[in-house]
């Protein structure tokens, strides 16, 4: 049983002081208002109270998010639940991982009816409230993360083969427009976000994928095929009405490739200064990055962990009226909490948002 770290305990104090910021209507002007949402991880395996304290804690204006409760098996990952969307591909599991296939694939079957039975309790949670409002995200393993982690019928690796990939990404973009749609009817009136998560990308581009061999890697992807994918993603999720959210290690990536991201996730935590100015000269240009701030697992204060932010976004020169463009989530790691203990982070997050812009108001 996981056990509740006593950091992670709130006062008395705490809970009257988080108890009155919530009943407070928010005053900020809308430049101002930073908003949170978390990266999608859940301990447990109940969704139905995962989704009702994710949208408990993450309401209107923040981004709640469609739980991935990975404890109830692997058909529950963001890989099961990516390969649950395929339309004209479907996946089984071998013993070297997913394959790609076509036609009735049991193990494939089993992560569609698990991706449903999450649907629909969503649905049941926001059934019950009142007025829903605000927006919901769902994560997604990206086209080429996919591609580097799944097999084809011979073996290798889906990546390796171009044609592959490339039906491969068709596949999941055309199931996109059923998934899209049933969360809509799931959770009518919430604004959607669909965050495509692309750990792999960068040693896809560096050619540092070994093949199932080990004995050798995956020719390097050429650095037009990611920007081209990445914007028919957005071209996609755009026609859908969607927003897309893309997490890598960005900082990392081609400026080529980084221009077409519009909504990057990305961790800030302990980089220089010259990883923030990359950033401002994103945000200047228009994109409205998520930055992974509040750690689940070490608490520091709330004004601590804002001032030290505010601190870095006026350093690289980044006025304080585009401070609305940003929204903070959670590090990694907040799947390996209890319930009770991710809660209680998500609310560490929002009144950390809270507490920038109350520094940007004042200043």
């Amino acid at each position: 049983m996981k056990q509740l770290p006593a950091l992670y305990l709130p006062t008395n104090a705490e809970m009257l002081a988080l108890r009155r910021d919530t009943e407070q209507a928010l005053t900020f002007e809308q430049h101002l208002l930073v908003r949170a949402t978390g990266l999608g991880g859940w301990g447990g395996v109940n969704m139905v109270d995962a989704v009702s304290r994710v949208r408990g804690e993450l309401g209107a204006p923040h981004l709640s998010f469609l739980p991935e409760l990975a404890d109830r098996g692997f058909h529950a990952t963001t890989l099961g639940r990516t390969l649950a969307c395929l339309e004209g591909l479907t996946a089984d599991v071998t013993a070297s991982g997913w394959r790609i296939t076509e036609g009735f694939a049991k193990e494939g079957n089993l992560a569609q009816t698990v991706l449903a039975s999450d649907i629909n309790a969503l649905a049941d949670v926001v059934g019950k409230e009142k007025n829903p409002e605000g927006g919901l995200k769902v994560r997604l393993l990206g086209p080429f993360s996919l591609a580097a982690s799944t097999y084809l019928t011979n073996g290798e690796l889906v990546l390796i083969d171009y044609g592959a990939r490339r039906d491969l990404c068709d596949s999941l973009l055309a199931g996109l427009e059923s998934l899209v749609e049933r969360l809509k009817q799931a959770a009518p009136g919430l604004h959607l976000s669909l965050q495509f998560d692309e750990p792999l990308l960068p040693a896809v581009l560096a050619g540092a994928i070994k093949t199932s061999s080990g004995y050798s890697t995956v020719r390097a992807l050429r650095r037009h095929e990611a920007v081209e994918t990445l914007a028919k993603i957005h071209r996609r999720a755009e026609g859908l009405g969607v927003n897309v959210l893309v997490r890598s290690n960005v900082l990392e990536l081609h400026p080529e490739i980084q221009a077409v991201l519009m909504a990057p996730v990305l961790n800030l935590s302990g980089r220089p200064t010259r990883d923030w100015e990359q950033v401002a000269r994103m945000v200047e240009a228009g994109a409205r990055p998520l930055l992974e701030t509040v750690s689940p697992r070490t608490r520091l204060p709330v004004g601590e962990i804002a001032r030290g932010f505010w601190v870095r976004w006026r350093d690289v020169g980044l006025a304080k009226n585009l401070l609305s463009s940003i929204t903070l989530t959670d590090l990694p790691g907040l799947e390996e909490q209890s319930p009770e203990v991710a809660t209680t982070v998500l609310g560490h997050l929002t009144e950390t948002a809270r507490a920038l812009s109350e520094i940007a108001q004042d200043a």
